[in-house]
């Protein structure tokens, strides 16, 4: 899951606390968002080809400007209707998502309308939008200090306690959180430290607790396959093995099969013509860019030799784009990582606090079993049922996306 375009909240800096139960201890969470001035503008571009043309293809025609393969989002297809023949084609649109410094939006604006102008002239169209002006990422990061996190914290809660006639003495324990961003994308982990940071102060005599650090790393990947559905109308009374006959040559097999719909009351329509009752078998499958070209072909070979029975129609389309499981197992995710991301953090806020960091006490995860650290594989699966006998067809559908981030608590000891 890779998030280019990215809307900000600026937000004052805010405090918010409590004394917990017994006068011990005051608790605050200090969270800056100073009002940092925008300094990039989003751009989401968006190419109209064939359903037969390739990223290469799409990538040389956008020579010229700042976009790259690592800035595609999605290609899905949709269809345009002919005026001439009232018949539809199916074509894809391919967007693009590029953040670009407010310096530089006028030479790239200018450069993307040169290039609509070109391409009305060829087969591929270009339309674009303008989100913004934002604030990006690394201004964020800059306007966050620790050390006025802490200072704010302190503030907040030497007021809360004065209200009780009490005074906010040591630290006893700390808690924030970091994520790094990796991937192709980004040329080194880039780490986003949170703006937020919740302390605890002693109410009176008390030892320091620990320090808790939840860290987190998200891949960031371009899409590397597309998902296309291939839809098969048949007969009442038709099998899986009569729909796959239909998609030969595609690669798609039983495995591929999400779903199917149909019954007595539905009619499917060849050339105008009634076909009658008739059940839809509907398969997904997974492509890299490199086999889209053959897979399309070999659909639209499939989608042209239609109405002999028992299959009636073929058809397909494209629905988004992935990062295969494979692309993600190669990004460092691993359990060492984070640990290592959290000590280097916990480091820096310790030091902020003046208090010295000790030893790991604790480690916990922060997810769901799928989003572990290392573990890309994590998909839905399950079974579909043959209409005619009850029983689960051979094989099990999966869909949905690997997971792209991984995270653990690390917990670590204080000492005054």
């Amino acid at each position: 899951m890779i998030k280019r375009i990215i809307t900000f909240l600026l937000l004052a800096s805010a405090v918010f606390g409590q004394i917990n139960s017994g006068s011990t201890s005051v608790t605050v969470t200090a969270t800056l968002g100073q009002n940092v001035s925008p300094d990039q503008i989003g751009i989401l571009v968006t190419v109209e080809s064939a359903v037969t043309a390739t990223l290469a293809d799409v990538m040389a025609a956008l020579q010229g400007t700042d976009l790259t393969p690592s800035n595609l989002s999605s290609v899905y297809s949709n269809q345009q209707y002919n005026s001439g023949t009232n018949k539809p084609t199916l074509v894809l649109d391919w967007t693009f998502q590029l953040l670009v410094p407010l310096a530089n939006f006028k030479s790239e604006a200018a450069a993307l309308q040169a290039l609509q102008i070109s391409l009305s002239q060829t087969p591929l169209t270009l339309t674009y939008s303008v989100q913004g002006p934002l604030v990006s990422t690394q201004a964020q990061v800059k306007s966050c200090a620790l050390a006025d996190l802490v200072s704010a914290a302190r503030t907040q809660a030497q007021q809360m306690a004065s209200a009780a006639n009490l005074k906010a003495g040591s630290i006893l324990s700390l808690a924030t959180s970091v994520s790094t961003m990796i991937g192709p994308s980004a040329a080194a982990p880039y780490i986003i430290p949170a703006c937020s940071l919740t302390v605890t102060f002693a109410l009176g005599q008390q030892a320091a607790s620990a320090l808790t650090m939840s860290a987190s790393r998200t891949v960031n990947v371009p899409p590397d396959q597309i998902v296309v559905t291939a839809y098969v109308d048949t007969i009442i009374g038709a099998t899986v093995d009569d729909a796959l006959a239909a998609l030969s040559g595609t690669g798609i097999t039983s495995a591929n099969l999400i779903g199917f719909s149909g019954g007595t009351q539905n009619n499917y329509f060849i050339g105008g013509n009634s076909t009658g009752p008739g059940l839809e078998w509907s398969f997904s499958i997974h492509v890299p860019f490199s086999k889209m070209k053959d897979t399309i072909a070999a659909l639209q070979t499939a989608a042209a030799v239609t109405g002999t029975s028992p299959v009636t129609a073929v058809s397909f389309s494209v629905q988004g784009t992935l990062v295969s499981p494979q692309l993600l197992a190669a990004q460092d995710c691993s359990y060492a990582s984070l640990v290592a991301d959290a000590q280097a953090q916990a480091r820096k806020v310790a030091a902020a606090a003046s208090v010295p960091l000790g030893g790991i006490v604790t480690i916990s995860d922060t997810a769901s079993p799928s989003f572990l650290a290392g573990d890309f594989s994590q998909i839905i699966t399950g079974a579909i049922y043959d209409p005619t006998t009850g029983n689960p067809f051979s094989g099990s559908f999966s869909y949905g996306a690997p997971p792209t981030s991984c995270g653990l608590t690390v917990q670590f000891g204080i000492s005054q």
